[in-house]
């Protein structure tokens, strides 16, 4: 009895050591994964591929100036006992490079604000882009399994002497799922996606500012700047640019016109014209004829001879 007592109670002795391994066990693995998230910092270079944009040029040219700032920026925060290192310069001066010589006719880089008198062939006005804020939102932070980034740029617009004179921002936007306890993956996707948010909102709205209309020819426009080499393939350009080599035709019509014109009036009023004088100068020539037939021999009658002689 005293032997069967002693094995049920060292099993039940087993049996509960066990659960405290366990519990310790998965406390420790947690506490592990937590230090893993925690201590190691996460550092990423932005990269982004933006695709030129489907627009049509905009008839100016343009300085561009990238300042060191911009094509060196880099964003650093201590979050949650890690450091966040996000590397943006290279790949946004790269990417707001390919688009300004998209959206432009000609695109002149210059190495400040104040160089626009010294470009060759003169430019409308100076661009000069600058980040404000990049922010970002982890899955710890949102409760979610997602990373959300937010970007938030301004282009400032300089007058070819170098004074200001309009600026404009814009934010892009983009999210990715989590992937496993990696950060950086997740975060590298989501800050390309909002670049390439920015670029397509840059290239889209930016034309239609009060300050780019102010600068484009009184004879074009932000939309249909190329109408002229493009008329074939615009249907909507068609109609505008036709107005203008249509301007000798005008001469053709003028003459088909007048041409016209003489028959139509020749038919009708002529015959009325000629009818109704027609009868007034014979019946005058008649009067006449019969005055000059009655006026002449009276003085024949009255002997004109006799007094002669």
């Amino acid at each position: 009895m005293k032997d069967h007592r002693l094995l049920s109670r060292s099993s039940s002795w087993l049996q509960a050591r066990r659960r405290q391994l366990t519990a310790a066990a998965a406390c420790g693995l947690s506490a592990a994964m937590v230090l893993l998230a925690g201590c190691g910092p996460v550092k990423l270079v932005a990269s982004t591929n933006i695709p030129p944009p489907l627009v049509v040029k905009i008839p100016i040219g343009v300085a561009l100036f990238v300042p060191t700032e911009f094509s060196t920026y880099v964003h650093k925060e201590e979050r949650w006992s890690t450091k966040w290192h996000v590397e943006l310069g290279k790949a946004q001066a790269d990417g707001i490079t390919r688009l300004m010589n998209a959206m432009f006719e000609r695109v002149i880089p210059v190495e400040s604000v104040n160089a626009g008198t010294q470009v060759p062939g003169g430019v409308a006005a100076i661009l000069e882009p600058s980040i404000e804020e990049y922010a970002f939102v982890t899955p710890r932070d949102a409760g979610s399994p997602f990373y959300a980034v937010s970007i938030k740029y301004r282009v400032n617009v300089y007058l070819p002497d170098g004074k200001l004179a309009d600026s404009w921002g814009f934010t892009g936007y983009g999210t990715s799922p989590s992937q496993g306890l990696s950060s950086q993956a997740p975060l590298s996707v989501a800050t390309a996606l909002a670049m390439r948010d920015a670029g397509a909102k840059l290239a889209v709205e930016f034309r239609e500012q009060a300050v780019m209309r102010g600068l484009l020819p009184e004879s074009a426009t932000a939309d249909t700047p190329v109408a002229p080499p493009g008329t074939p393939t615009a249907p909507g350009a068609a109609p505008t640019v036709t107005t203008s080599p249509t301007a000798p035709a005008a001469p053709e019509k003028k003459v088909v016109v007048p041409t016209a014109i003489p028959t139509a009036p020749a038919a009708t009023t002529p015959p009325k014209e000629e009818t109704e004088p027609a009868p007034e100068p014979e019946v005058e020539k008649k009067d006449d004829a019969k005055k000059d037939e009655t006026k002449p021999p009276e003085p024949e009658a009255v002997g004109l001879a006799p007094v002669v002689s």
